[in-house]
C-alpha cells in the first residue's frame, strides 16, 4: 500500500536495517584518528554516526509495530494482513522523512548504502498515512456506518488500544495529541479496507459505535 509512491525493493525493516549496516560501513571506511582528521573530517564522521544511531533506531521501532501493534490489530478485526509492511509505512513518522533526504544527499548516488529511489520513498511514506485516513473515514461511513459519525473521541481511544502513537516510528516519547491519534486509527481503517475490503473494516465498527449492532 504506498499511495501513488511504489514498491521498495525489500520490506520497510529489512530497508531499514540495509541502510543501517551500510552507514556503519561508511562511518568505519571513512573513520580517522583524532590526531589525522582535518575539520572537516570529524563533522562528517559526526554526521554519518548521528545518522546510523537514528536509523538503527527507527529499524528497531519498526520490528515492534510488526511484533506488537499488527498482532493486536489482528486480534481485534479477526483479519490477518496480506501486507503487514503497510502498517510500517503508516506509522513512519513526518520527521523521518527530512532524516531520509539528508542521508542521500549526503553521499554521491553511486555510494548510498541503498538505492537512492528507496530513500526518496522512504521519505514520501509518512504523508500516505493522511491518505490512509481518508480513505479509512469515507469507508466506513459509506459502507459499514451507512453515513453516521463515529465520535472522534472513539478514534483516539482507538489508537490508544493499538498503541498507535507510541509505536509510530520515528516519533519522540510520548503519546502525540488527539488529532494525530484520531489520524492514525483512520489511517489504520484505511489499510484494512485496501488490504482486505469492507468485510475487514466491518470489525471494527464495534469498537467505535459499540451501542450500535452492524
Amino acid at each position: 500500500m504506498a499511495y501513488g509512491y511504489g514498491p521498495l525493493r525489500r520490506p520497510v525493516g529489512e530497508t531499514l536495517a540495509a541502510l543501517h549496516r551500510g552507514l556503519v560501513r561508511g562511518y568505519r571506511a571513512e573513520y580517522r584518528p583524532a590526531h589525522r582528521r582535518s575539520s572537516f573530517t570529524t563533522r562528517r564522521l559526526r554526521r554519518i554516526r548521528g545518522w546510523s544511531r537514528e536509523i538503527g533506531r527507527l529499524a528497531s521501532q519498526a520490528d515492534r509495530v510488526v511484533r506488537e501493534i499488527l498482532p493486536r490489530i489482528e486480534q481485534d478485526t479477526g483479519y490477518s494482513f496480506r501486507d503487514p509492511d503497510g502498517l510500517v509505512r503508516i506509522l513512519l513518522h513526518p520527521s523521518t522523512a527530512r532524516l531520509f533526504l539528508t542521508i542521500r544527499a549526503g553521499f554521491p548516488d553511486a555510494a548510498l548504502p541503498i538505492p537512492a529511489d528507496d530513500l526518496t520513498l522512504l521519505a514520501a511514506f509518512p504523508d500516505g498515512a493522511h491518505a490512509a485516513a481518508i480513505v479509512g473515514d469515507v469507508t466506513l461511513q459509506v459502507k459499514v456506518l451507512s453515513g453516521e459519525q463515529a465520535p472522534a473521541a472513539e478514534f483516539a481511544a482507538l489508537a490508544d488500544r493499538w498503541g498507535l502513537s507510541a509505536c509510530r516510528t520515528g516519533s519522540p516519547a510520548g503519546g502525540g495529541p488527539a488529532q494525530e491519534k484520531e489520524t492514525l486509527a483512520r489511517a489504520v481503517l484505511g489499510l484494512l479496507y485496501v488490504d482486505g475490503g469492507t468485510g475487514a473494516l466491518r470489525a471494527v465498527a464495534p469498537l467505535l459505535v459499540p451501542a450500535r449492532k452492524l
